[in-house]
């Protein structure tokens, strides 16, 4: 069952006459634990809110990396057209278009050379971004389970205290 820190507030307790427990330390308990809650529950959606936005982000730069992998196979086929197209004019002896189509070729491989290299440190940034994002994650949660393993034990102390009173 899961407590929300209004479940915790709201929750009333009976009342022995013999051996019961201070109504003002329960209720001082009680409220102490769900302020901790609270706390939980705001930092937990602040935790999947900046995992929400990262997410975006990574897809974001996979449609940037897609994109680039679409203009380089655009620039790869604009090359190999130009190369045909040199290839032809030179069978026909014009040996200055040939010149010209090679030009242009080299600057559309350099520029797509280029446009690969910039995708390739994007996702390689962009995967150290996220190894990070998921230790960070991995480390919060490991700390939340900490905080709540405390708290449980806490709890089984008292337990153990008031059950040997």
């Amino acid at each position: 069952m899961r407590l929300s820190a209004a479940d915790i507030r709201q929750q009333q307790f009976g009342v022995k006459l013999i051996r019961g427990f201070d109504p003002q330390e329960v209720d001082a308990f009680v409220e102490e634990v769900a302020d901790h809650v609270d706390e939980l529950e705001k930092e937990n959606n602040l935790l999947k809110e900046q995992l929400t936005a990262y997410e975006e982000r990574t897809r974001n730069v996979e449609e940037r990396e897609r994109t680039l992998h679409e203009t380089l196979v655009t620039t790869q086929k604009i090359a190999e057209e130009f190369k045909e197209s040199a290839r032809r004019e030179a069978e026909l002896g014009l040996r200055e278009a040939q010149l010209r189509a090679e030009s242009i070729l080299h600057e559309a491989q350099l520029q797509a050379e280029k446009l690969l290299e910039e995708a390739r440190q994007q996702k390689t940034k962009l995967a150290g971004e996220i190894a990070s994002l998921k230790l960070e994650r991995r480390q919060l949660a490991e700390e939340l389970l900490a905080v709540i393993g405390m708290h449980k034990r806490l709890v089984e102390q008292q337990l153990a205290e008031s059950s040997g009173s």
